[in-house]
């Protein structure tokens, strides 16, 4: 009986031992599944909280630029009324008033020369002479402004590009007697220009050529930040070399209309953030005063080459084949490089259809089925210019 006492407690104590652990299991799976919430919470916050950090990054970038926009069509509304015809900036044209906007000077950074314009009020009761003895003046200053005037990296930007009658570099030190030089000797055309306020002007202009290397004086310029990045970022200096000189032709205050800029033409809502984020794993609103420096400007297109060539097209086989696209892509996205030769935007394919073709193959696809004739030509160009530069990559 005792035993039989004995077995029936036994019995109780597991069944209560199981019943316990039963007990405990579902609580544990109760907790389980509450800390998988919290988890989970915690991540879709975390996600949540980073897209509203990346969107108010991209509404700070629109308002920037909206203010931006605000500010140039009031400057462009000022100009109009004065001298009819707003003239600004593109990637390879440099455009700078006075502020009394009643000068202005144009540097073409493609065809290697410069245009200096000046207007006067046309006032009848005035002579000619007079008239003429101003803008003359007028015309010295600018021409002194325009070859002493400092790029973003302090340099004279266009310091060896420009030669007196002699032969001699004009220096900062020489700019005020080559500025008199010019206007005794060169050619001054004058015209009347009515501008948008009704009133008649006559605009007074010169042209000065640059030196006929001064592609390769500007090149030479940005020579060792160019090799240094792409030593960094394991990309070929030739192709960083032809990208610049067809984006801006190594103007380093390039701004097109986009806008894209300096030396690299870096969009900052796109290419400059994906090139930033590339590097210093931040998202971040890059200012235009940011882009036109050099240095930074450099850094951030050769990193950007080098997530086309090692990341977006990093299943390439043939380097010459995945520049091809890495080039094309810098123009028009890799979106548009994939839809030319597979008719889808996906990247794997992209590459397995690259490596069925020869490089020639590549390029030839490229030229026929790329969106627009804009690319192809670009691609064309930085070809060309990358053979070119190869020399000064060793």
């Amino acid at each position: 009986m005792k035993a039989k006492n004995n077995m029936k407690h036994t019995v109780r104590a597991n069944l209560f031992i199981v019943l316990f652990a039963l007990v405990s299991h579902l609580m544990a799976q109760d907790d389980f599944e509450k800390w998988k919430q919290q988890q989970s919470k915690g991540v879709s916050d975390l996600v949540g909280e980073q897209t509203k950090y990346l969107e108010s990054v991209t509404r700070e970038y629109d308002n920037y630029a909206a203010e931006q926009n605000r500010q140039f069509e009031n400057f462009k509304t000022e100009v109009e009324k004065r001298w009819g015809q707003y003239k600004g900036n593109t990637a390879k044209r440099l455009v700078n008033y006075d502020d009394d906007l009643n000068s202005r000077s144009t540097v073409d950074f493609e065809k290697g020369e410069i245009e200096v314009e000046v207007i006067v009020e046309d006032v009848p009761r005035e002579s000619a002479d007079k008239k003429d003895q101003e803008a003359t003046a007028s015309l010295a200053k600018k021409i002194q402004k325009v070859v002493t005037q400092p790029a973003p990296d302090k340099a004279p930007l266009l310091k060896n590009q420009v030669k007196n009658t002699t032969g001699k570099q004009v220096t900062p030190l020489q700019a005020k007697a080559y500025a008199k030089e010019t206007v005794q000797k060169q050619p001054i055309k004058k015209s009347v220009e009515k501008g948008a306020d009704g009133k008649s002007r006559i605009k007074y202009s010169v042209k000065i050529k640059m030196v006929p290397n001064h592609v390769e004086v500007r090149a030479k310029r940005f020579k060792a930040e160019i090799l240094k990045q792409s030593r960094r970022f394991n990309i070929d200096p030739a192709v960083a070399f032809a990208i610049m000189q067809t984006e801006s032709s190594f103007n380093p205050e390039a701004r097109s209309h986009i806008p894209a800029y300096g030396l690299m033409q870096l969009v900052p809502k796109s290419g400059a953030r994906d090139a930033y984020n590339f590097v210093y794993k931040k998202d971040k609103l890059l200012s235009g005063g940011y882009l036109y420096n050099p240095t930074n400007n450099i850094e951030l297109g050769c990193a950007y080459i080098s997530k086309l060539r090692h990341v977006y097209f990093k299943n390439i086989k043939n380097d010459k084949t995945a520049y091809y696209c890495t080039i094309a892509a810098y123009n028009t996205g890799a979106g548009n490089v994939a839809r030319a030769l597979t008719g889808t935007t996906k990247l794997k394919p992209t590459a397995e259809a690259a490596n069925r073709l020869s490089p020639e193959g590549v390029y030839k696809t490229l030229l026929k089925k790329l969106p627009y004739v804009e690319t192809k030509n670009y691609l064309k160009k930085v070809r060309e210019r990358s053979a070119y530069y190869q020399a000064w990559s060793k």
